[in-house]
């Protein structure tokens, strides 16, 4: 739950709580766990990462933090902290405290820099922050977030001191073993062993070790590497978890259908994740919220759009309804430099090569009996008197496929560079006429696995390069 500002100090606490747990309440929602962001709820390491909210909660003599983690235990739920590891300041003053420790900061994309994992004294001021926190807050457990703003390590020689980070998180255990209480450790990581490697974390080491009871493999990332963090984590307690932050994902999949939600669900389900984060969602509908504020008093979306968590976390509609399997795009969250979260070894956009076959893996989970199938791409710079296209289903061709050259795609910014998107500037006002190929297909060429899209361009004069924006498989929903 990460809303930061609007008037939600104004909201009677009772109301405020059913607002916070409405999909939470409903009937058949599968969750067991809440990672709270403590901004708006309790205080934090720096007066000037304290949101709005938390200072108004403060004026007002409220603790809504141990009023929120009661009613998750009263739910059966456990409510960990999620901490964001490099934080970017709120208020306009400046961070005093990065001013005066120049090496507890990595100078980077953020004016003020971000926390650096490679200082010892950072470390022990973040040790006694976490702890207080945790002391003085009945939580469950503590999730170390280092995928929300990277890098964390000294940047270009991250893996070189992967060793920082294994000590912080050997410390961090060793803090939350001598509170007196059970207390879980966690961390949200990149989304597989080259991006782990390349920002500095040694997960291999983590598990082997004990340091974590579970990780959350990708934030942004429809494909994480489910079966690389199985595999380390094999013979160990340490859980894998998979995550959808709906604010900022894989690039042209913002605020998508629920059909979407359940294809990477599938997923991430038959390839064995212990459980799915979902981050940045909206608690409730947004008119619940009007009947509690005026609109006016609403000052930021309070997550992506609504969505109906039951439609989509629940184990009967996600195996019986509609599911969409894509593959990924690269880009994802613009505020980093290092590699996890921007999905930078996504498959696409890709460019057709001349006079080749390109080949696209898209993995689709489930069971396929009993449904119709449809296979779809959307591809820039085609010029429909000059370029034919072939494609292809796991080797075989698909014949008289539709083709549509006048068709507008929103998040394709094409012909301009595609920007590192957001829920805030995710639409382009002016998508220019792309082409999208589509067609229905015998469900028995798809296989329940890994699976391979192809296209080729033939008898085409354009000079200019045909790339793939998307490819996509739809599954349909159980017939009756």
């Amino acid at each position: 739950m990460d809303p930061y500002t609007g008037n939600l100090a104004n909201i009677p606490v009772d109301k405020l709580i059913d607002w916070l747990f409405y999909c939470i309440d409903k009937k058949g929602v599968l969750v067991d766990e809440i990672l709270w962001e403590g901004h708006c709820f309790f205080e934090q390491e720096l007066p000037c990462y304290n949101a709005k909210i938390y200072k108004e909660f403060q004026s007002k003599g409220i603790n809504i933090m141990e009023r929120i983690i009661d009613e998750c235990h009263k739910r059966g739920i456990k409510a960990y902290c999620n901490h964001r590891f490099s934080e970017v300041e709120l208020e306009s003053e400046g961070n005093e405290i990065k001013q005066k420790h120049k090496d507890w900061v990595i100078k980077t994309w953020w004016e003020e820099g971000l926390w650096n994992l490679a200082s010892k004294d950072l470390q022990e001021f973040k040790l006694d922050y976490i702890t207080r926190v945790m002391t003085k807050y009945p939580f469950d457990g503590i999730c170390i977030d280092f995928l929300r703003h990277l890098p964390c390590l000294p940047v270009g020689k991250q893996w070189e001191y992967r060793e920082c980070a294994t000590e912080f998180m050997r410390k961090l255990r060793d803090n939350m073993n001598r509170l007196g209480r059970q207390v879980v450790v966690g961390a949200k990581l990149p989304e597989g062993e080259k991006a782990c490697h390349t920002d500095g974390f040694d997960v291999e080491e983590w598990a082997k070790n004990n340091l974590v009871d579970f990780v959350i493999g990708g934030s942004r990332t429809i494909n994480s590497d489910i079966e690389w963090y199985k595999k380390i984590t094999q013979g160990t307690s340490t859980l894998v978890y998979t995550c959808w932050d709906a604010g900022h994902v894989s690039e042209g999949y913002h605020n998508q259908g629920s059909n979407f939600y359940r294809g990477m669900i599938s997923n991430w389900l038959y390839k064995g994740t212990d459980g799915v984060v979902a981050f940045n969602f909206a608690p409730a509908p947004y008119e619940v919220l009007y009947k509690l504020l005026p609109p006016d008093e609403i000052m930021h979306c309070l997550g992506s759009d609504y969505i109906d968590f039951y439609n989509i976390f629940s184990e009967e509609t996600l195996e019986d309804n509609e599911r969409k399997f894509v593959a990924e795009r690269r880009g994802g969250y613009p505020f980093l430099t290092g590699c996890g979260g921007n999905n930078v070894f996504a498959p696409l956009p890709a460019p057709i090569p001349s006079n080749e076959v390109l080949d696209i893996k898209i993995d689709a989970c489930g069971d396929f009996e009993n449904r119709g199938a449809e296979i779809r791409f959307v591809i820039t710079n085609a010029k429909e008197s000059c370029d034919k296209f072939k494609i292809f289903l796991n080797g075989t061709e698909i014949k008289d496929p539709s083709l549509d050259y006048s068709y507008k795609d929103q998040q394709i910014f094409w012909p301009d560079p595609q920007p590192s998107v957001y829920t805030a500037n995710c639409l382009n006002s002016s998508p220019a006429p792309i082409l999208e190929i589509k067609s229905k297909v015998d469900i028995g060429l798809i296989k329940n696995g890994t699976n391979t899209l192809s296209i080729a361009v033939f008898d085409g004069t354009s000079k200019d390069s045909i790339s793939v924006e998307r490819a996509e498989i739809i599954i349909g929903a159980k017939k009756p």
